[in-house]
């Protein structure tokens, strides 16, 4: 009967670790529990992915899940355009892909950051093509600069000439390539917090990681390190977008030198993809949802505003901070790191007024 159970556990196991550690399984699973609204159903976006990583039970509020809804049709709207996105869950999780959102654009294809250099970006059109390049502030600071934009793009790159090598150095490389491959099969980068949605991220056991969260909160005045509460009580937070010494923070020291290299690194990139078949390149900056809140004492770094009132800038940026900052606790997820699809209509205003006034 042990060994029976040792089996078991020993299947199991197995089971749960080739799931954890496949793209493929970890899609059929996650696919399967975000469908499903009851015990067994995962809880972590339903109620917001901050709620999902603190379970702080003040902040269990319904996410309305739905997309911004399609406008009505309208047929005598030009559409010259086709227009390509490279952005983040911002847009992805709020618009459909589709070119009735957008004036003046005839067809639409989104490409995400987390997308691999397998799905690169393609000029190819027999229209006007304009490229949008969206990026929430805390990764804009990586995220956008030359190097990554010449990797995406899907252009004929120069290829450097082979060079012939000893056989002593082919067998060297092939062992390189060997201990890269049991790398890989033997840790997966996302393999711990996999391992924690294919075992404990289901509905039933929400109320014990509400309990554990709540005590620790109240009794220890500690959050997931990952989340922080907002300074009036109303809203959860990404940590690295209070905490000063982070990259992404909107409280972070930023030198004018920085917002120098940010701006020539931004017109670099334009420059490129003008060269390399796009008629327009239009940039648009997603701030921090703590800095349009402004529910903190400390006063923020204004990194945005800096871009946009740069003298040197002459990239086409879309900042929606001005207008989100307007009721602007009516924009945003009490319990989740995005905007709402009040916000998120206000950045499609604001887009397609820039859209209008192409040539």
């Amino acid at each position: 009967m042990r060994r029976l159970i040792a089996l078991f556990i020993l299947i199991f196991c197995s089971a749960v670790l080739m799931i954890s550690s496949s793209e493929i399984g970890m899609h059929w699973i996650t696919q399967g529990r975000y469908a499903r609204n009851d015990a067994w159903g995962a809880d972590k976006y339903r109620f917001g992915d901050l709620y999902g990583i603190s379970y702080l039970s003040n902040f269990r509020i319904a996410k309305d899940t739905h997309l911004l809804p399609l406008p009505q049709k309208t047929d005598t709207i030009l559409r010259d355009y086709d227009l390509t996105i490279l952005g983040d869950s911002y847009l992805y999780s709020s618009f459909q892909v589709h070119p009735a959102y957008f004036n003046r654009v005839n067809s639409v294809q989104m490409y995400r950051w987390s997308d691999s250099l397998r799905h690169l970006i393609s000029a190819k059109s027999t229209r006007k093509k304009v490229l949008l390049i969206e990026c929430v502030e805390r990764n804009m600071w990586d995220r956008m600069n030359l190097a990554d934009a010449r990797l995406r793009l899907d252009v004929q790159q120069e290829k450097s000439l082979p060079v012939d090598k000893s056989t002593k150095q082919i067998l060297i490389d092939q062992l390189d390539r060997f201990d890269a491959g049991v790398k890989r099969a033997l840790y997966h980068p996302t393999l711990e917090s996999n391992l924690d949605f294919v075992l404990f991220n289901v509905g039933f056991l929400g109320w014990i990681k509400e309990l554990k969260a709540d005590f620790t909160w109240k009794a220890l005045g500690r959050t997931n390190p990952d989340v922080q509460v907002s300074h009036d009580g109303q809203f959860l937070y990404l940590e690295e977008t209070l905490n000063p010494q982070k990259r992404g923070s909107s409280f972070r020291l930023i030198k004018q030198e920085e917002i120098n290299r940010k701006v020539s690194q931004l017109q670099a990139i334009e420059s490129y993809y003008l060269l390399h078949g796009y008629d327009q390149v239009i940039f648009s900056l997603i701030p921090n949802p703590v800095a349009v809140l402004e529910t903190e004492t400390k006063a923020p770094n204004f990194a945005i505003q800096r871009i946009m009132q740069h003298p040197q800038r002459q990239v086409n940026i879309v900042d929606p901070s001005f207008s989100l900052k307007q009721q602007a606790s009516m924009n945003f997820y009490r319990s989740d790191s995005h905007w709402n699809l009040r916000g998120a209509q206000i950045w499609l205003n604001e887009f397609n007024q820039v859209l209008s006034k192409l040539p």
